[in-house]
């Protein structure tokens, strides 16, 4: 076997590890307890797909943040928006800003 393809082979097999494991740490893959199995397709497509559009919007938006950055900077700024909201005054848009991008550097 020409070595061409077997680093092909590799790289596609270590692709696929590394996609599994992303899904189980950040996406839920193995918080599903149920045995249907048309269950669980869904629940593994729509690990794979939430993992897949998380990897989009890091490559679009944030090149420099791993997973688990973008994770923390994502669930950091719901906190935020909530916290915010739940204050009952609505604050200027400057403000708004400036937290985000200080979230934005604290996750990077």
């Amino acid at each position: 076997m020409i070595p061409e393809k077997i680093i092909g082979f590799y790289r596609t097999r270590f692709q696929i590890e590394f996609g599994i494991r992303d899904a189980k740490q950040f996406t839920g893959l193995q918080s599903q307890q149920t045995r249907d199995k048309a269950r669980l397709d869904f629940a593994f497509n729509l690990s794979f797909t939430a993992l897949n559009v998380c990897k989009e919007v890091i490559r679009k938006d944030y090149p420099d943040l791993s997973v688990a950055q973008f994770k923390r900077l994502m669930f950091e700024s719901y906190l935020a928006s909530t916290i915010i909201s739940t204050c009952g005054k609505s604050p200027h848009l400057k403000i708004i800003q400036k937290i985000n991008h200080r979230l934005a550097q604290l996750a990077a």
